[in-house]
């Protein structure tokens, strides 16, 4: 069975992580470079967790069922399978999306190979046959990206009132917005006004 790829912006989400060891470690860390606001329960925690941003509460204790009341969603990263096992059967029954780390059998949601270079965003998953296989071709990805996509990517958002305002036919604005991108990404760079201008009158003359 394959995952679908949601993508969901976990800064206005609050997760709960169970577990404080190097499991749970490697989950933060992920999601740290997304501006997570994470809940961290367990009675020992390692004190490099303590050092991400994401990581907004410590509770220093046992799991307590009531840890779940705000949570929206869950991460099981204990080396306790029966305390893994209770926390996804609370999560189902509250419908909560939990991650059962290293057993994907009790998962709603699993990790991707992930690849971020400022708003890009590439998540890489072989819905758990092989996460070798994802972190090769995710390392593919990323060679293969400009090393200058932060800068393209900024371009491409900032034109587009611009573009708009210019193509009022969505159809051709669309395919418009498609050559101007596959021109940036061609040449490495944002478009001089002049190449923008061209590929503007392309299109409009089109709509005539």
């Amino acid at each position: 069975m394959a995952y679908f790829p949601f993508f969901f912006e976990v800064n206005r989400l609050k997760g709960v992580v169970i577990g404080g060891g190097r499991i749970a470690l490697e989950k933060i860390e992920k999601l740290d470079a997304y501006e997570a606001e994470l809940t961290v329960i367990a009675p020992e925690i390692l004190p490099k967790i303590y050092e991400y941003k994401c990581v907004k509460n410590i509770v220093r204790r046992e799991f307590e069922e009531g840890d779940l009341e705000e949570a929206d969603y869950v991460i099981a990263a204990t080396d306790i399978i029966e305390l893994n096992g209770r926390v996804r059967q609370l999560c189902r029954g509250r419908h909560l999306p939990v991650n059962v780390v290293d057993n994907q059998a009790l998962c709603d949601f699993i990790f991707p190979s992930v690849y971020k270079r400022g708003p890009l965003v590439v998540g890489v998953s072989s819905s758990g046959a092989s996460p070798q296989v994802a972190i090769e071709l995710r390392k593919q990805f990323e060679e293969n990206t400009p090393d200058n996509i932060e800068e393209i990517l900024d371009y491409l958002a900032s034109i587009r009132p611009y573009v708009k305002e210019k193509v009022t036919n969505p159809k051709i604005r669309h395919h418009l917005f498609g050559d101007i991108a596959r021109e940036s990404m061609r040449l490495g760079r944002a478009l001089e006004q002049a190449e923008l201008e061209q590929l503007i009158s392309s299109a409009a003359s089109t709509q005539i």
